[in-house]
């Protein structure tokens, strides 16, 4: 799965070598790169809802609201500008968690244009 359109881009990252026999590996979990337009009316629901973000946008994840229902974000680069152009986000899921942990990146550039 890769969708999105100008404004958004949601890429699942599912790494091969993960699967197989190992015990160690056993558990299944879900990697997602999301690249959007910061100033769209989409990027401000990930940044103020992102669960209802997600469960709208990104049905894949499989998180639905709920009271334990929770989704936390490591700003890396919270020195940038509170209002970047674009973000990148990397979200990691679980089946049947109730969380997601994500790592948010902000440019001060337009990403899709270059400047």
């Amino acid at each position: 799965m890769a969708n999105g359109d100008d404004q958004l881009r949601v890429t699942r990252l599912t790494p091969e070598n993960f699967r197989g026999d190992d015990p160690l590996y056993a558990d299944e979990f879900s990697v997602f790169l999301v690249q959007i337009k910061s100033d769209t009316d989409r990027g401000q629901d990930l940044l103020v809802d992102p669960i209802r973000f997600f469960e709208e946008n990104v049905p894949e994840m499989g998180l639905t609201k709920g009271a334990d229902t929770r989704a936390m974000v490591l700003r890396i680069n919270a020195e940038v500008s509170a209002n970047p152009l674009h973000r990148s986000e990397v979200w990691i899921t679980y089946p049947g968690s109730t969380n997601a942990i994500g790592l948010q990146f902000k440019y001060e550039k337009d990403m899709l244009s270059g400047s």
